[in-house]
């Protein structure tokens, strides 16, 4: 055995151990670092009888898009991308219900979904008039057509 003098087997153990406990510790935070919050703008249709489709547009303002959309923009400007912030503070988004189903709505009428950073808000209808602000907003920046 070994003493806390470092002789012999001692300092081969700690070589041992400290990678160990090293791998240990970075194995709690790793995954902390893969669940990442989303950021910018997100925007499109889900449900009912119309083909779904999406669009995000990055903080960087690159445009992606899939299923049932075309864009006529492939990126947006920073100062489009400040006036979508600018109407997503105006319309209080982070107030909004994260769900509404309109009364009257169909159910084979598709679900518009708008989400902003982390947040995102689904609408089965056309009753939120603030939502429907920012979600024309945003289809207006990267001229969006279904």
């Amino acid at each position: 055995m070994v003493g806390l003098n470092g002789s012999g087997v001692g300092c081969g153990l700690m070589r041992r151990v400290v990678p160990v406990a090293v791998l240990l510790a970075l194995t709690g935070v790793l995954p902390a670092a893969a669940t990442v919050e989303p950021t910018g703008f997100a925007f499109g249709r889900l449900g009912g009888n119309i083909r779904p489709y999406g669009v995000t547009i990055a903080n960087s303002g690159v445009v992606r898009t899939s299923g049932a959309v075309r864009v006529g923009r492939r990126r947006v400007t920073a100062m489009q991308l400040a006036a979508l912030n600018r109407i997503a503070t105006e319309t209080h988004f982070t107030m909004l219900p994260a769900a509404t189903n309109c009364r009257g709505s169909l159910p084979d009428i598709a679900t518009t979904y708008v989400r902003v950073g982390a947040r995102t808000v689904r609408v089965h209808g056309t009753c939120v008039p603030r939502y429907e602000r920012l979600l024309r907003a945003l289809k207006a920046s990267v001229s969006a057509r279904s």
